[in-house]
């Protein structure tokens, strides 16, 4: 998952690969940072690593979503204008209201009456789709994508893709709004709403996406941040440094943590054994992680 510290990488992929214009400066860079940071703009950033010595990893695949509002989603659905959902970018970004969701907002509508979610684009460096480096790389982009919005009570959801893209979104349940042609590509706006009859096929992108259960632990939002990162695979050093806190306070987070799950789903990580403790942080750790891996809606705000 992108950071704030990844937010020009982001911008300037997606203006090389997607947009094909300049788009982004210091303030739009400083906006989606900010708004990395606090998850009201979600990304995500797919390497691959090569057996190269002057570039050894490259940034292969870049997505940009956010959580918008009710007007907002109706001003993307009913716009003619091309890369709608970028021109919702560039005005959250100048700072016109009633766009992005906040926090609040987005830990309602997961207790409430569900989200909008408007991907702002997706990108891959491949320029022939039959590479297979491509179909790998957009194998493992879909999971990130479901990954990444996994968890949230989505009321509905809407994008625009170039070719072939676009067909794979259709073919998965989203349902085309319009097409239009933009230089040498195809788009097309698709968009899908909970209540709309979903494909027969649950694994699709579009019914794992929709797929929702509340959390039962209720994390705190530090507890939450925490264990995102730990999902991630962070080690507690890690998590310190991305979170700017002391290792101390990593360590009285993971305290207070467990003591939650203990109270509210103790059959999550096992019965606490008398005797030797020896080993137990990591297992308690690793029973929790593949918990959180399975039920992600733990992991997003809810109240």
């Amino acid at each position: 998952m992108a950071r704030g510290q990844d937010a020009a990488a982001m911008l300037g992929f997606l203006e090389c690969h997607l947009w094909r214009r300049t788009v982004a400066d210091a303030a739009l860079v400083e906006f989606c940072a900010a708004h990395l940071a606090a998850g009201t703009l979600r990304g995500g950033l797919i390497e691959e690593v090569h057996n190269r010595t002057d570039e050894p990893v490259l940034l292969s695949a870049v997505g940009a979503s956010a959580f918008v509002t009710d007007d907002a989603i109706a001003e993307f659905l009913s716009g003619e204008r091309p890369m709608g959902a970028l021109d919702m970018l560039l005005k959250a970004g100048r700072g016109e209201g009633g766009i992005l969701a906040r926090e609040s907002d987005i830990a309602a509508g997961n207790a409430g009456a569900g989200l909008n979610l408007l991907v702002i684009g997706f990108a891959h460096r491949y320029e022939n789709p039959e590479d297979p480096r491509c179909r790998a790389l957009l194998a493992r982009a879909i999971g990130h994508f479901v990954e990444a919005h996994s968890g949230f009570l989505l009321r509905q959801a809407a994008r625009e893709d170039p070719e072939p893209i676009a067909t794979v979104l259709i073919s998965s349940g989203m349902r085309e709004i319009r097409r239009y042609r933009l230089g040498d590509l195809e788009f097309a706006v698709t968009h899908r709403r909970r209540d709309d009859a979903l494909p027969i096929f649950p694994d699709s992108i579009t019914a794992q996406i929709f797929a929702h259960a509340p959390p039962i632990i209720r994390f705190s939002s530090a507890q939450r941040a925490l264990l995102e990162l730990a999902s991630e695979g962070l080690t507690d050093e890690d998590i310190a440094s991305a979170m700017a806190i002391s290792i101390n306070t990593v360590k009285r987070t993971w305290k207070l943590i467990y003591e939650r799950v203990e109270e509210r789903a103790p059959q999550v990580i096992g019965v606490r054994q008398a005797g030797p403790s020896q080993g137990r942080g990591a297992e308690r750790r690793r029973h929790l992680l593949s918990y959180l891996k399975q039920h992600p809606q733990e992991l997003r705000p809810f109240g």
